[in-house]
């Protein structure tokens, strides 16, 4: 970890991100319907020339965001020239692969050489909206600059939980009409009734269960898991009784003293989760190169029958099954009920439905700003939303009788067989949706579209989709409170300390380095290390939110 002095304020990069910045690499500001959003209507693009378009002349708007190996991230995309035809602007992407990005995100901002638009999460606002590398956007809304956007800021209240000190550094992305799913245990179905295995009630079970398909399978790897210890720890925890962020740590437990912000790793109830991965490990259950697996190699053993079981992303469950059933027709990957990790405990967290984290932040340096937020602001609008998720109308798309998008069968016919799924082909080949440049953005609602369009959506959807829907286990996520500048600045303080400590020992407790009875003395240095004031910090703040 290195240091960087900027704006007044040590920041902190990896050593990664240093690479980047000697390496030059860096991007310069470019010159040339739901009632959950409340964004239904069909706001016109903002008023900015004669002609009606954002931008009198041509304009290059630079962007730079996180690319999905699964979705290929293109210029030129028929959205983007249509949106060039509408508004005047050109959206010029530079898409870094989503591993790389955190490193590249960083050393963008750490220096102050942003483009004019960035891909960035609800932490970097708290890291970095301090430090005057956003474009502040409260201004432009109270002028009524950004009327789209205000309506779904006014539907929304949590929305206010993006802001430092009541200023808006970002525009969130918008999830639109999206079904609930998240985080959960999948499973080879099909081997279980083929040797007569209960469905796991219990994560005990699971556990008994994974070691006897290793007994008849002795090569396999029954849980794979991808992208290393912190993916395992990020999906497991909280079904396992405690919890953890990515980010720092820090996570809402609504069954601590009737609901509060937690500290993770510096709790017992952590200590336990440890002990359940170091008991899968041990038992050879669970992947012995889980801190280095990638999601490739992930998907390589889930989809050639190596790997019987993941907890992650249950909708994978569904591609998998079909991957698998080329050369194994009766294999079936499904979700289970989410198991319970003590007695009568069983908890799981549905994926944010609307805001989910991902925002958008404009340079404080870009030349003619207020041209950016109307353009950002019109990509609120049903119009453009239908624009940057389906395409162009009458060409990709068309309007039913109720006024909603429908793909155009003949278009998504091209993709039947398209690779790693058709709908990813989809949004790649229009350059739309989630893992795109797109605020208000549609997911599921797109892929359930193309999925029956392509004649992919057949029973195990259905069964999967009615198993998450009728499991109580799930809760809603809970957005974390606003922060002020100051408390922003000391969260980012800490995170440091406590996670270049606690990232060395994870693993040692996992793979048996070190007895689980240790972590008692990891957990003690948390404490004096700051983790009791970084539950403070969130606790505080969430409360003033109630007064």
């Amino acid at each position: 970890m290195a240091k960087w002095w900027f704006g007044g304020r040590t920041v902190f990069l990896t050593a990664a991100a240093v690479m980047l910045l000697a390496s030059g690499l860096t991007a310069c500001t470019g010159n040339k319907e739901t009632p959950s959003t409340g964004a239904q209507g069909t706001s016109a693009p903002a008023a900015g020339s004669a002609s009606g378009k954002i931008s009198e002349k041509e304009r290059t708007v630079k962007v730079v965001l996180s690319e999905s190996a699964n979705q290929p991230i293109k210029n030129n995309t028929p959205i983007q020239q249509e949106i060039l035809k509408q508004t005047g602007i050109k959206l010029e992407y530079e898409a870094v692969p989503g591993s790389n990005y955190n490193d590249k995100k960083k050393t963008l901002m750490a220096t102050n050489n942003l483009p004019d638009i960035i891909q960035i999460e609800k932490q970097d606002i708290n890291d970095f909206g301090s430090t005057g590398v956003f474009l502040p956007l409260m201004e432009y809304m109270n002028k009524g600059l950004m009327p789209n956007f205000k309506k779904i800021w006014d539907a929304n209240p949590d929305l206010v939980k993006m802001t430092v000190d009541g200023e808006l550094y970002a525009f969130p992305a918008i999830a639109r009409n999206e079904a609930k799913n998240g985080f959960g245990p999948v499973i080879r179905e099909d081997l279980l009734k083929k040797h007569n295995l209960a469905a796991p009630k219990t994560f005990d079970e699971l556990l008994t269960v994974l070691a006897r398909l290793k007994e008849l399978y002795p090569q396999s790897t029954p849980w794979s898991i991808r992208k290393g210890t912190g993916q395992l720890i990020g999906t497991g925890a909280y079904m396992l009784g405690s919890g953890y962020s990515s980010g720092n740590g820090i996570y809402f437990d609504k069954d601590v003293d009737g609901g509060r912000y937690v500290f993770g790793p510096g709790t017992p109830a952590f200590k336990n989760v440890l002990a359940y991965f170091h008991k899968a490990y041990k038992m050879g259950v669970l992947d012995p190169d889980y801190a280095v697996s990638t999601s490739q190699q992930w998907t390589e053993k889930l989809t050639s029958g190596k790997s019987f079981f993941f907890l992650d992303n249950s909708g994978f469950g569904l591609n998998y099954t079909r991957d698998l059933r080329k050369t194994q027709p009766d294999a079936k990957f499904q979700i289970l009920p989410i198991p319970q990790y003590a007695n009568g405990k069983a908890r799981a967290q549905f994926y944010a439905t609307t805001f989910t984290g991902k925002a958008f932040a404009l340079s404080a340096k870009a030349k003619d700003p207020e041209t950016l937020v109307k353009l950002v602001d019109w990509m609120y609008s049903e119009p453009a939303s239908n624009l940057m998720n389906f395409g162009v109308e009458g060409v990709n798309y068309t309007l039913d009788d109720k006024g909603q998008p429908k793909y155009k069968e003949d278009y998504i016919a091209q993709f039947k067989n398209a690779q790693p799924t058709p709908y990813y082909a989809v949004y790649s080949d229009l350059g739309c949706c989630q893992l795109n440049f797109t605020p208000y953005y549609s997911n599921t609602m797109s892929q359930f579209q193309i999925e029956k369009l392509t004649g992919n959506w057949d029973a195990l959807n259905e069964e999967y989709w009615s198993i998450v829907a009728n499991d109580k286990a799930y809760v809603e996520p809970v957005m974390d409170p606003p922060l002020s500048k100051q408390e922003a600045t000391r969260v980012k303080e800490l995170t440091v300390t406590l996670n270049t400590m606690l990232d060395q020992e994870y693993d040692k407790f996992i793979m048996g380095v070190k007895p689980i009875e240790a972590y008692d003395e990891v957990m003690k240095k948390a404490q004096q290390m700051g983790a009791g004031e970084l539950e403070k910090i969130y606790n505080d703040a969430l409360a003033r939110l109630k007064k």
